[in-house]
């Protein structure tokens, strides 16, 4: 149980952590990128406010916002321009361009006046350009270029980074949280084991006195026969002797460690187990009907399996109204699941009920405590046991007047 829950916070802890570096990562690299694509845009619009060039350098820092613009800076700037006039190419600049001829210069001036777009980026031989098209007089458009190759090297270069940076903290993170989730659960186990010790020691140290008790009890009656207090008392001691006894039970199947599961044929089980309270269900006036597939095979263990149909099927006769219905359902599961177990009945006074707290110890639906249902309170809590034991699933729902508990295994 605890190495599951030590496993559970380290993957819990992992995610929180993964999603934390995530963010960062993804929020710096796109603060990054908007950076660099506002940088290009500023470059283009400069060539474009310019006719297809820098202006003297005072302006250029003026319009670009940056300290520090010189002719050196300046001159790192590879692009080309063009004037175009109804899809004809009027003139060409790339007298600041090496890597593209003339012809190069010329097709793609063409192609992308042809297109629709005023604005993006294209990639030619590992290169990256970006352009703008802007409106002249004359129904002319000038076209500008920026081999904007470096600045989206960087881009990438900061996302290789951050990502092997974000890697390597995720993986000292998450060995830092293995190392010390023992410590983290620690008081979380030392408290589930006190209060685990408190209820079994307290539950044989009571059983002496209710022992003396019945006793007593039964030596009032042999003296002055039975009476409505002695009868009473033995009802009280029979109460408490089977709520001690399931507190004992629940503990033992907590604290059990792993289990040895066999292939056990759930269909055979879960007629056996339910079919004992047919006569009972029946004698009080309710319906109790049967529905089954045949070999439905499932990893558990057969004892603890049969326990948790009774407890299902004993809570189902309990809460069942008057003439109503107590219903068993057997059917394969899907992929994950090789069985799927309902048992229902009508309960018309379910419709303001908290369904979240029914696997809860000692909860009871009627929050006086009265002792018009039978029981304890720990029977779904310990069939939430049985079946977290089996690796499986349980769940609770209500509808159209009847609840019905899945059980997937």
């Amino acid at each position: 149980m605890f190495r599951k829950l030590r496993f559970r916070f380290i993957g819990i802890a992992s995610l929180v952590v993964l999603f934390v570096i995530f963010s960062i990562v993804t929020v710096l690299n796109s603060a990054r990128y908007f950076q660099t694509k506002n940088q290009i845009n500023k470059v283009l619009r400069v060539l474009s406010d310019n006719d297809g060039s820098f202006p003297n350098v005072s302006q250029t820092a003026e319009k670009l916002g940056e300290d520090g613009v010189s002719l050196d800076t300046i001159s790192q700037y590879r692009y080309f321009s063009a004037v175009i006039s109804d899809n004809d190419l009027l003139s060409i600049n790339t007298a600041n361009i090496s890597d593209l001829s003339d012809t190069q210069v010329e097709n793609y001036a063409v192609s992308i006046s042809q297109s629709d777009d005023n604005q993006g980026d294209f990639e030619y031989q590992g290169h990256v350009y970006s352009y703008m098209v802007t409106k002249q007089e004359n129904n002319r458009h000038l076209l500008v270029v920026l081999d904007s190759t470096n600045q989206f090297n960087d881009n990438k270069m900061l996302i290789r980074l951050s990502v092997w940076m974000g890697t390597a903290s995720f993986l000292f993170f998450v060995i830092v949280i293995t190392v010390f989730s023992g410590r983290a659960i620690r008081p979380f186990v030392e408290n589930y084991e006190k209060q685990r010790r408190f209820i079994t020691n307290a539950s044989h140290e009571l059983k002496t006195p209710l022992a003396v008790i019945a006793a007593n009890n039964e030596f009032v009656e042999l003296m002055h026969g039975k009476s409505e207090w002695t009868q009473n008392t033995a009802e009280q001691i029979q109460r408490l002797t089977g709520l001690l006894n399931g507190l004992i039970s629940q503990a033992r199947l907590e604290e059990q460690g792993e289990v040895v599961f066999t292939d056990v044929n759930f269909s055979a089980v879960a007629e056996a187990a339910a079919s004992d309270f047919k006569g009972l269900i029946t004698k009080d006036g309710k319906k109790f009907t049967l529905d089954i597939q045949p070999d439905i095979i499932v990893k558990a263990e057969e004892k603890s399996l049969f326990e948790l149909v009774t407890l299902l099927v004993d809570n189902a006769n309990k809460y069942c109204d008057e003439a109503g219905t107590v219903s068993v359902k057997l059917r394969k599961g899907n992929r994950l699941a090789k069985g799927r177990l309902e048992i229902s009945n009508t309960y018309a006074d379910g419709k303001n009920t908290d369904y979240s707290k029914f696997f809860e110890r000692f909860y009871r639906e009627d929050e006086s405590h009265n002792n018009q249902k039978s029981g304890y309170g720990i029977g779904l809590s310990m069939a939430e046991s049985l079946v977290k034991l089996f690796h499986g699933t349980i769940s609770v729902s209500y509808k159209t007047d009847t609840i019905t508990f899945t059980v997937t295994l």
